[in-house]
């Protein structure tokens, strides 16, 4: 009898047990359905070799889950994703089957790694390009590109027999500037994993860049030419050199462009150098009818004059002593006078036309200006000017100072 009742206990202790476990609403539903079958192709782009195209062959599944492998995901079920740059990427798809109310279901993964590998080239197009716009060409001159392409770095090997070593002009390092712009450029095949040395000429080896120790844009060899280097390395097969600055390591100033504008006479000096006021200096101060003188440079190439009612006049012109008065013929006012630029001169052209002093031009102090005037751009900004005049073939200098109003 009494094991008989102990069994009648435990019964009871189990379904009582059973029958709390099934009201527990914490209890997940069960997981119903079959595991997916997880596939995907991987197709690289043949005109973008970062971007891939992931095509899901997967079945029994209800939604996706992609992992590229770089940090960047996708939910639907085909996709493309473009990486940013090379190396091997593990890409992961996961799918899920129909599941409970809940969506739990049966997952699946597959995984499969794609590489990107940037091309390389045994040799490249490199264009080389030079601005000459403050070199002062003169009609005619032509532009030469000369440098070791052939020899590399004198080493004797004949990377590229087409070529011919520093040869001044020889027809194929002729550059060109065929939209005037004042950039001549030419495009030459060259070996890479190089560096070459080269620098640009004019007619040959009449005119070339002179580079020394102290240039950073230039390096040597065992013989001590300063050259500037051309490092082709093997990862592009069409190369664009910076464009260079004759004969400098810094970027070239378009001189004609800055000189455009209305300029102010803002004080003047002279002496037996440039931007020198040893013999004598107006700084600016008193003087305000000649202060207020401005100059034009017109986009068109036109020079005009702006005296106002008065403006400094000199002995020579007829005002004994000097000082202010009428503006005497033929520097009176004008919008007739052309000017020209050439790398950092400018020359006013026209009866008359002249900057700063009316007595000073290319000849002396006589007033006989010869119908143009030839100036040195000593310094410009986008607010200031300093300009000079060599006055006696070197030794005397009119130096003005011109703010852009």
């Amino acid at each position: 009898m009494k094991s008989r009742k102990f069994k009648s206990f435990l019964f009871l202790v189990v379904m009582l047990t059973a029958v709390t476990f099934s009201c527990d609403d914490s209890m997940p539903e069960p997981i119903y359905g079959s595991k997916p079958t997880v596939a995907f192709t991987a197709t690289q782009s043949p005109g973008d070799i970062f971007t891939w195209s992931f095509t899901n062959n997967s079945s029994g599944a209800v939604s996706y889950s992609w992992n590229f492998g770089d940090g960047n995901g996708s939910s639907d079920a085909n996709t493309s994703h473009t990486y940013s740059g090379a190396g091997s990427y593990t890409v992961t798809l996961t799918a899920t089957a129909a599941g409970t109310s809940n969506a739990l279901g049966w997952r699946g993964t597959s995984s499969q790694s794609v590489q990107i590998d940037l091309p390389t080239y045994e040799r490249a197009d490199v264009t080389f390009s030079v601005d000459m716009n403050n070199a002062g060409l003169a009609a005619g001159d032509r532009v030469n590109l000369n440098g070791n392409f052939q020899d590399n770095d004198y080493d004797g090997t004949l990377e590229n027999p087409d070529l011919t070593n520093w040869c001044g002009e020889c027809g194929w390092n002729e550059m060109k500037d065929d939209d005037g712009d004042g950039v001549y450029e030419l495009t030459v095949n060259l070996a890479t994993n190089i560096t070459y040395q080269y620098k640009f000429t004019v007619n040959g080896w009449t005119r070339q860049e002179g580079f020394n120790a102290d240039d950073a844009c230039a390096i040597t060899t065992d013989n001590n030419n300063y050259n500037r280097p051309a490092v082709i390395g093997n990862m592009d097969q069409a190369v664009s050199m910076t464009t260079a600055c004759f004969d400098s390591c810094d970027d070239c100033i378009n001189y004609a462009s800055m000189l455009e504008g209305t300029w102010r006479l803002d004080g003047y000096r002279v002496g037996d150098s440039k931007d020198s006021g040893g013999w004598w200096n107006w700084d600016g101060n008193g003087r305000d009818c000649h202060k207020d003188d401005t100059y034009t440079f017109t986009a068109a190439g036109g020079f005009e004059i702006d005296h106002g009612a008065e403006t400094w006049i000199e002995a020579w012109q007829g005002n004994d002593p000097e000082g202010c008065g009428a503006p005497v013929a033929p520097h009176v006012n004008s919008t007739s006078h052309t000017y020209a630029v050439s790398g950092t001169m400018f020359t006013v052209t026209g009866d008359g036309a002249y900057i700063g002093l009316a007595k000073a031009h290319n000849g002396g102090e006589d007033g006989n200006s010869g119908g143009a005037i030839t100036y040195e751009i000593l310094e410009i900004s986008d607010t200031n000017l300093k300009v000079t005049l060599d006055y006696c073939g070197g030794g005397c200098f009119w130096t003005y100072d011109l703010v852009k109003q």
